[in-house]
């Protein structure tokens, strides 16, 4: 083909059109390629940053709770030091009450272990006195031995709550026993006359009376385990039959009325019609229980009872004698004529016959 020389320009110019047509679509897909490759690369920063900021918080979480538990425990540990502090501040002012309580003369102190504790507290508080108990009451650490196993519970007296009736160490001026030919029937303390006397257990006032020939003034209580103690030759009574009483209540003013010589109170422990020697419950000179007060046999009490009972029948009987009078034996028998009548059921003023057999007691 033979160009001509004004052909020669259109074709350079479709030349360069055909040229350029060719790089379009590579320089597209470079365009695309390089669009694709920078919005995956900018996916993967903000995924890496999304990332960084999420662990960023849960480091964060970590931290305030580690912080949380640490302030906690310093929390804890404030609380108890603060705790140990008023404690070490309450037992300081303790102290210097307790010091300030020894130092004053006009508290008077009470041991805690002192078995008198109780009643001395309540006449301290019925004077008026100021008093102040002082140590800590020792706990029993050995256990308390149970009875053989032949016993039962209702074989033995339980007396290791009984109060002794008067407040004070006290001499006995009379025993238990025979006397005058007589059972007497209880224990007389030696006291001063209108001091306080006590009921010894908790129980009811069955009787409380003048008796003129006898007793006096004199209470009778009844207790739940079937004891009843009674308190006579009374100044004044200071209970009514029915009321209850408890330990340590007054039941009377100690006295000199009935038949006695002295004042002094008579004191019996009975049961039913068993006469119990108040002595091998409760030592009097020492104003405190007598060793196994807390176990004593019922079947020994009974026993005795009618062991000294069989020795008073020989004892208690006086055989009239030709020239005899009520009076005679009413004073052999250290007793009252009117008592002399009543026991032996004789008519006043009626003779006595030789061969009478009379007794001093019932």
């Amino acid at each position: 083909m033979i160009f001509t020389k004004h052909k020669w320009p259109s074709l350079a110019v479709m030349l360069v059109m055909a040229l350029l047509l060719l790089c379009i679509p590579a320089s597209a897909n470079t365009s695309s390629s390089h669009a694709k490759k920078s919005k995956a690369e900018s996916t993967k920063v903000e995924k890496k940053k999304v990332e960084k900021k999420n662990a960023k918080k849960k480091n964060n979480k970590k931290q305030a709770k580690k912080n949380g538990t640490k302030k906690s425990k310093a929390k804890k540990k404030k609380s108890k030091k603060d705790a140990k502090k008023i404690e070490s501040q309450a037992a300081q002012k303790a102290t210097q009450q307790r010091n300030t309580a020894e130092t004053d003369s006009s508290v008077v102190k009470i041991d805690a272990n002192d078995p008198k504790a109780f009643t001395k507290a309540l006449l301290y508080e019925k004077d008026g006195v100021e008093f102040k108990v002082v140590g800590k009451k020792k706990s029993e650490d050995a256990p308390t031995m149970p009875p053989p196993a032949a016993e039962k519970p209702g074989d033995y007296f339980d007396f290791s709550t009984m109060l002794v009736p008067v407040t004070h160490e006290a001499p006995i001026g009379s025993k238990y026993g025979i006397r005058d030919h007589r059972l007497h029937r209880g224990v007389d303390v030696s006291v001063i006359k209108d001091e306080p006397v006590v009921a010894a257990l908790p129980g009811e006032v069955i009787i409380s009376k003048y008796n003129k020939g006898g007793y006096g003034h004199y209470v009778l209580v009844e207790h739940e385990n079937g004891i009843q103690t009674l308190y006579g030759h009374l100044s004044e009574r200071s209970v009514q039959v029915g009321d209850r009483v408890f330990p340590g209540d007054v039941v009377g003013l100690a006295g000199n009325t009935g038949k006695s010589s002295a004042a002094h109170l008579h004191f019996e422990i009975r049961y039913g019609e068993i006469n119990i020697d108040p002595e091998i419950v409760i030592n009097f000179p020492k104003w405190e229980l007598q060793k196994g007060a807390d176990h004593l046999s019922k079947k020994q009490l009974t026993t005795a009872h009618y062991n000294i009972q069989k020795k008073l029948s020989k004892e208690n009987v006086y055989v009239v004698h030709k020239g005899d009078t009520v009076e005679d034996v009413a004073r052999w028998f250290n007793i009252s004529v009117d008592a002399l009548y009543r026991i032996n059921n004789l008519k006043p003023k009626k003779p006595l016959k030789v061969g009478m057999k009379l007794r001093g007691c019932q």
